[in-house]
């Protein structure tokens, strides 16, 4: 029987695009955002477990004036839509909507985003975990000192294992897909459970 106790306080950070979904550059509307085979399944595993998941995305096509804030929301009801016949959620939604030469503090790789969802749900960084396809995701992690799982999923996914090998950026772990990092995420949660049973 798991010990969902174990991932009690315990977030996952999931990228978006590139992540869960095709990237197909800008995913601008609803009918665009296709999911990655077992990414639903893959949620209501972490669901179970009673890890929170939360989507910390970089869109700066809303601005770019490409897509409104309200477009995303349908996009993301879309998301919902598309994983609740698995029993899955997303438990938070966390994005930065600005262009890349805006400055701001919260696109990523800053670590903007990931704060934001620590301060709200008083999270404790080294019980969560963040999933991404992009250099930029990694290194938010590493600036949360948040631990980073590579999907290599995407046509960037392979700058970062480069980068990983020039100490350019650090990973916790290299998976193949979304549900093959959630398997390593699973392991974690449970390796800890078992250590926390063992001291009481």
């Amino acid at each position: 029987m798991r010990d969902v106790s174990a991932a009690q306080g315990t977030a996952v950070f999931l990228d978006r695009d590139g992540t869960l979904n095709h990237d197909t550059g800008y995913v601008t509307s609803p009918e665009q955002l296709v999911l990655f085979p077992g990414v639903p399944e893959a949620i209501a595993r972490l669901n179970q477990l009673e890890a929170m998941v939360l989507l910390v995305t970089n869109q700066s096509a809303i601005g770019r004036g490409m897509m409104t804030i309200e477009g995303l929301e349908s996009i993301h009801e879309r998301l919902a839509e598309l994983i609740s016949p698995y029993g899955a959620r997303i438990d938070g939604i966390f994005f930065c909507p600005h262009h890349p030469q805006d400055g701001c503090g919260c696109r990523k790789p800053k670590a903007g985003l990931i704060d934001q969802a620590v301060s709200r749900f008083a999270l404790d960084v080294s019980q969560c975990f963040l999933v991404g396809d992009k250099r930029s995701d990694l290194e938010a992690a590493q600036r949360a000192s948040v631990p980073g799982i590579l999907v290599m999923t995407s046509s960037y996914s392979a700058d970062v294992v480069k980068a990983r090998e020039e100490g350019k950026v650090s990973l916790d772990y290299v998976a193949d897909s979304f549900v093959h990092a959630v398997d390593w995420i699973e392991q974690q949660i449970m390796s800890r459970g078992n250590r926390t049973g063992q001291q009481r």
